[in-house]
């Protein structure tokens, strides 16, 4: 797993290309139309589960959420429902979808499995504490501890997550909330009172009282945009808003039938994708080289998107976008 995680995996929380591993810390040199095999991703997650059944380390968590809303989520066309095999880091790419009766790959198998599994990793538990690792909307029934959580979030698009405590009883229990390494300066309330937050991204937020029926906690996790470098190449970076990889979409030119679904006639036909930078479009952004996520601003009204001030390119997270050419690492320039 750390092999992996620290030496062979993409912004997105995926890896491979060419469906084989490259050499270690290569990233840079393997951005093609053929990166991130969707079952190399799904069999990391179910990995990452069974890593934090043992040793609930919260570093397992980050990468689990990093993987499931970059890469699974956006595995999926929501047109159509056909599963892509790669996630492409060739600028100017696009994700390839499956085809209902003749492209049906091992990662369509896994691929819709993976979209009946996001209540997996929301809850853990150990004999006494109860583990909050994701921000989806969900309801817990803990019978053994007799409480029951119900989650309400809007996340990624806010950054406020809210739980609601049922319980025929009073019940002690310690509340682990993650501490994502993406955020800081979290907030606490329980029913209303603002708690002290001692701990630091990266680890767990424990709430150890007695539970009534009604409590209510309220958390908020600041997002911001930062970077994302390759393990070789500090200059060819990928940018990220809280735990979302943004990329640039650039539009369909070039892309001939049937893109973006595959061609069945093909040997292979997952492999099969036009490459094309339309004229005009530029991989290379001129931003600070200390803190080149000050080039990004908030687009109003659109949320979750932002624009280059240098290029007026925009970027919004890459599980959005579909059916389109995209970019996600650039050169940068100061």
């Amino acid at each position: 797993w750390n092999t992996v995680i620290d030496h062979h995996t993409y912004a997105t929380g995926g890896n491979s290309d060419t469906e084989h591993f490259f050499e270690a810390d290569h990233i840079a040199e393997h951005l093609t139309g053929y990166t991130q095999e969707s079952c190399n991703t799904y069999n990391m997650l179910k990995l990452t589960k069974h890593l934090f059944s043992w040793d609930p380390n919260p570093v397992y968590a980050d990468y689990y959420e990093n993987a499931l809303y970059n890469h699974i989520l956006g595995q999926q066309d929501p047109e159509t429902g056909m599963i892509s095999y790669f996630l492409p880091m060739l600028p100017g790419a696009h994700k390839v979808y499956s085809t209902p009766r003749q492209s049906f790959w091992c990662c369509v198998g896994t691929g819709f499995e993976n979209h009946a599994k996001y209540g997996e990793g929301i809850y853990y538990h150990d004999n006494n504490a109860l583990y909050v690792n994701l921000f989806i909307p969900s309801e817990l029934n803990w019978k053994k501890k007799g409480i029951k959580v119900r989650q309400e979030t809007k996340f990624p698009d806010e950054e406020t997550i809210s739980l609601f405590i049922n319980t025929d009883a009073a019940v002690n229990m310690p509340l682990k909330l993650r501490y994502p390494s993406w955020s800081s300066k979290a907030e606490v309330k329980v029913n209303g009172k603002k708690i002290s937050i001692r701990q630091k991204p990266g680890s767990y937020i424990t709430i150890d009282r007695k539970w009534n029926k009604g409590d209510k906690i309220e958390v908020r996790f600041p997002m911001s945009v930062r970077t994302i470098a390759a393990n070789d190449n500090p200059n060819k970076v990928a940018f990220a808003y809280g735990p979302l990889v943004l990329a640039s979409p650039i539009g369909t030119e070039g892309m001939q039938s049937p893109a973006p679904y595959s061609n069945p006639a093909l040997h292979n036909d997952y492999y099969t994708y036009q490459y094309n930078i339309p004229e005009g479009v530029n991989t290379t952004l001129k931003v600070g080289k200390d803190k080149p996520e000050r080039a990004l601003q908030p687009v109003a009204g659109e949320p979750l998107t932002f624009k280059v001030t240098q290029s007026g390119t925009l970027l919004k997270p890459i599980s959005r976008i579909h059916r389109e050419r995209y970019i996600t690492y650039w050169d940068i320039e100061p």
